[in-house]
């Protein structure tokens, strides 16, 4: 469980670090989302028919987007863009079979993060505020997840792969044996 855990840390903070070099790009477009739920959750009975289908196409759309931009940048700042997608995915793939076990364990993370951010909190709500105030409540519950919870779940599973891949791209170099002046060797 120790590794399991230390690859959750590791890619939390490689997320936390990605967020605050690309803050403009996540938070710009987390928000499109977050003004998406807050307006349906809060108005969506006095919006016109298909502006919440339609917005929720929008939505789906910027997230899709956002995870794109985030791998594309993760390739570049790692250095294997002369990598082509499938010796990236070879590697990610290599990277999840060393290490099966602390790769299925995220999802008990990601489980236990999803009943403390996103079911304790609306339960709450559901619960504990009162009639009148539960659409308002949810629809800022909602907003303020989407640029911090949902932005740092993206970005921590993107990290999870990226440590696998990048652990790979280690073991690889390690393996290479050193050439030339100051090689070890006979």
């Amino acid at each position: 469980m120790g590794s399991a855990w230390s690859l959750s840390v590791e890619a939390a903070r490689w997320a936390a670090r990605f967020y605050a070099a690309h803050w403009p790009l996540v938070l710009g477009l987390s928000l499109i989302p977050s003004l998406q739920r807050f307006m349906v959750i809060n108005y969506g009975d006095r919006l016109p028919s298909g502006v919440g289908p339609a917005s929720e196409v929008l939505t789906a759309g910027v997230r899709i987007l956002l995870v794109y931009l985030i791998l594309r940048i993760t390739v570049v700042e790692a250095g294997w863009s002369h990598l082509g997608i499938g010796e990236r995915w070879q590697r990610l793939g290599q990277g999840i079979d060393g290490r099966m076990r602390d790769f299925l364990l995220q999802f008990l993370v990601l489980g236990i993060a999803f009943v403390i951010f996103d079911v304790l909190p609306e339960t709450a709500i559901s619960l504990w505020a009162p009639e009148e105030r539960k659409d308002l409540l949810q629809a800022i519950l909602v907003s303020v997840k989407n640029p911090t919870v949902i932005a740092m779940t993206i970005l921590w599973m993107v990290g999870v792969g990226h440590q696998l891949a990048a652990s790979r791209m280690d073991d690889l170099t390690r393996a290479v044996p050193k050439v030339g002046p100051g090689a070890d060797g006979p």
